[in-house]
């Protein structure tokens, strides 16, 4: 009896997509390559099939029965294509092409981090100590999303312990380039910093969507310092609660990766693993926004 295997429902969406980028960077260049012996496998292949695991949350070994090769492959396969930069390469690619495509409006983006425990439970390597706030060891993953497709647009990887609000000035640099209509830039209050509003203000010509902490409110207060202080912090901000609530986008964001890409449940120690997590997490999630855009 011969049995055809069959791509579960829900990784279908996959095989409709190639990945040329992945192919041209994987060439080797003239001195790499070795005369004679066994050919390498299709770095585009193996591309597509770790992007099938992720999505399954399958061992190594599962994938590799399907795929034909060795685990050890498949393996090797994942980290070369974080050391040589083609996961970052390719998730910019995917935000070129939704911005051409429409899938960034750019009017209202939100950003936010979400920390990921270590698998262990114990520090591993890049997870720099202990996270009071989550009582865990982790890493975080920072992300700018646009909120009416909910695309991501930049990211940024860092440890357990990273200050968001020091980090978001270089995020909305990585997005610079498709921020060009951008309307209000949404983030919760631990992003309130004076520094960033006026970037946001000068920079992108922009309203902060970003709460001012408790301890400079004022507003209904009397005419004293706090009040004034209030009204300085407040200048270049949108304090609109319904242009605010948009900023639940990031966290839909969070959650499917999480919840439907398995982000966080791999067996894996320390950033490298992490990183790699992300960006297999993050693009199998982007080309379903394509694939349900391409459909509609």
């Amino acid at each position: 009896m011969n049995f055809v295997p069959k791509l579960p429902g829900k990784v279908q969406y996959l095989s409709s997509y190639s990945f040329p980028l992945v192919k041209k960077l994987s060439q080797k260049s003239l001195s790499e390559q070795f005369v004679g012996g066994r050919p390498g496998y299709d770095k585009e292949v193996l591309f597509g099939w770790l992007l099938i695991k992720k999505v399954m949350n399958w061992v190594y070994e599962t994938i590799a029965s399907m795929a034909g090769v060795s685990h050890p492959t498949l393996i090797r396969a994942n980290t070369y294509f974080l050391e040589k930069g083609i996961y970052q390469k390719v998730f910019v690619d995917l935000v070129k092409k939704a911005y051409k495509k429409g899938l960034i409006q750019g009017r209202y983006v939100a950003m936010d981090s979400s920390f990921v425990r270590t698998f262990s439970g114990k520090e591993e390597l890049g997870s720099e100590g202990w996270n009071d706030f989550k009582d865990a060891y982790g890493f975080k993953v920072h992300v700018l999303v646009d909120c009416e497709t909910k695309f991501p647009i930049a990211l940024i990887i860092t440890n357990g312990n990273a200050n968001d609000g020091t980090l978001a000035i270089p995020l909305l640099k990585k997005a610079r380039s498709w921020l060009k209509r951008v309307g209000y830039v949404l983030a919760d209050k631990g992003y309130d910093d004076g520094n960033l509003v006026n970037w946001i203000v000068k920079e992108l010509q922009a309203k902060a969507g970003i709460p001012i902490k408790k301890t400079y409110k004022g507003k209904h207060g009397n005419k004293g310092g706090n009040y004034e202080n209030w009204k300085l912090k407040a200048k270049g901000r949108s304090i609109r609660k319904s242009i605010y609530n948009r900023r639940t986008a990031v966290e839909r964001l969070f959650s499917s990766i999480k919840r439907t890409y398995h982000l966080g449940r791999e067996e894996t120690r320390g950033i490298l693993n992490f990183a790699k997590n992300v960006y297999l997490s993050l693009i199998s999630y982007m080309l379903k926004l394509f694939d349900i855009a391409n459909n509609n």
